[in-house]
């Protein structure tokens, strides 16, 4: 095996989002005309139908991960769930599947394939463009699922799919029946770019700040947008160990809870909640359930 091959292995063994993921991709691969797929599976064992759809954005189309409600889920929000910037595999697939399991009607979307969409012109991406792009997938999945076309609606996302959901929900141009938002891995900041990433922890100190001197006049500031999103209602879960910025700082930044905002700590090794994730279940599922709740 080479030195590339063993440090893969390593890097899945250390994290169960991956290592499910590769698992159930291998075994896929063995049989014919299976696609390298995990499925949710609601508690019952029942499997959940998903399916692709598609919402065309500015003439391209961005593929949509759909989930129907369970039948005795009917009247939960619609749950629109974006992708870190590494794209749609792994912990981030893992994440969409754990609110699809729970019963949720469920759409999700790349945001590394969003952003490719966005920057086309090579031009920085306004709030009202990713208000704009996020009325566009609500509609579509709103539309392929069944759903009213007022029916109501959590943002969620981790990581870059958490900034994008933030930017959107704090837009005068949101959609009027988004009840809340729910981030996961919330950074301080993000230039909200298109640039490869893995959704991994940051480099060493010396090259993250480094990065951050060439891209500082694109970044925006995560946890002030959220003051804009009142009276909607603002979850943000984050890891103890996330290296981005560790639960710790983000509760500081947050500030206290109140009527519209919770903060919830998720004791877990880094950014992709490693060692956390029965913890991270519990969290998710309780801060969806709340800002899709009854509105005071």
């Amino acid at each position: 095996m080479s030195n590339d091959g063993r440090e893969r292995l390593i890097e899945l063994m250390a994290d169960p989002w991956r290592l499910g993921a590769a698992v159930l991709c291998c075994a896929a691969a063995m049989l014919p005309g299976e696609a390298c797929a995990p499925r949710p599976v609601l508690p019952n064992g029942e499997r959940i139908p998903e399916f692709t759809s598609e919402a065309l954005l500015h003439g391209s189309a961005l593929t949509l991960h759909l989930a129907p409600a369970a039948a005795a889920a009917a009247a939960r929000p619609l749950v629109v769930y974006g992708s870190g910037d590494g794209g749609w595999f792994g912990a981030a697939v893992g994440m969409f599947d754990l609110i699809a399991a729970a019963g949720y009607p469920t759409a999700g979307f790349s945001s590394r394939a969003l952003l490719k969409i966005e920057q086309a012109g090579h031009a920085p991406v306004s709030g009202e463009q990713v208000a704009d792009s996020y009325r566009t997938i609500l509609a579509a999945a709103r539309r392929d699922l069944g759903l009213s076309p007022d029916a109501p609606v959590v943002l969620t996302g981790w990581s870059r799919g958490a900034s994008l959901a933030v930017v959107a929900a704090s837009s005068r141009d949101v959609d009027p029946a988004v009840t809340g938002i729910v981030a996961i891995g919330l950074p301080r900041e993000d230039e909200l770019d298109a640039e490869p990433g893995d959704d991994d922890d940051p480099p060493p100190a010396s090259e993250a700040i480094a990065a951050r001197g060439r891209n500082a006049s694109r970044e925006r500031l995560m946890y002030p947008l959220l003051a804009r999103i009142g009276p909607r209602r603002s979850a943000v879960v984050q890891a103890s160990g996330d290296r981005y910025l560790p639960a710790a700082q983000a509760r500081a930044l947050f500030g206290a809870d109140s009527d519209v905002r919770r903060f919830f700590e998720v004791a877990a090794n880094n950014h992709r909640f490693s060692g956390g994730r029965p913890e991270l279940q519990q969290a998710l599922l309780e801060a969806i359930e709340w800002a899709g709740g009854p509105q005071p």
